[in-house]
């Protein structure tokens, strides 16, 4: 009977420093619950009709592209910001140039390196320093 109660006490012990592990990586994530609407990709405005987004929960990033829905997950560890495994809907846009924005913006997440927020602002940038720039979603 000791011994079934020791196990078990060690399996409590170790499933709450599990959580506790997973809620600190949460509490570090300047990002989680946040949601962004784009407002340039290099300095340039998105185009006329489109509205690409990103939205990050608990480890997932995700949102509109200006024609397709994409999602994938990310990591943050202090500025530096990566993405994995982002897929994205297959639809065709047939507004001009709506098709070559997506594979520019979802270039850019799937090459981030780092991440800024500075007040209203969310700036992912690649290695060569081009960002892609948000403010809140509203």
């Amino acid at each position: 009977m000791k011994t079934k109660n020791a196990v078990l006490t060690a399996i409590s012990v170790l499933f709450l420093v599990f959580l506790a592990a997973c809620g600190g990586s949460a509490r570090n994530d300047t990002l989680n619950g946040t949601a962004w609407t784009l407002t340039s990709i290099n300095n340039t405005p998105p185009l006329g009709k489109t509205a690409l987004t990103v939205e990050f929960t608990d480890g997932q990033i995700g949102g509109s592209s200006g024609c397709n829905s994409y999602g994938g997950s990310y990591k943050i560890k202090g500025e530096k910001f990566t993405t994995d495994s982002i897929a994205m809907t297959l639809m065709a846009c047939a507004d001009s140039g709506v098709m070559e924005q997506e594979q520019a913006f979802l270039g850019y997440l799937q090459n981030a390196q780092t991440f800024k927020l500075s007040g209203e602002q969310l700036q992912i940038f690649r290695s060569d320093g081009k960002a892609l720039t948000f403010v809140p979603k509203g």
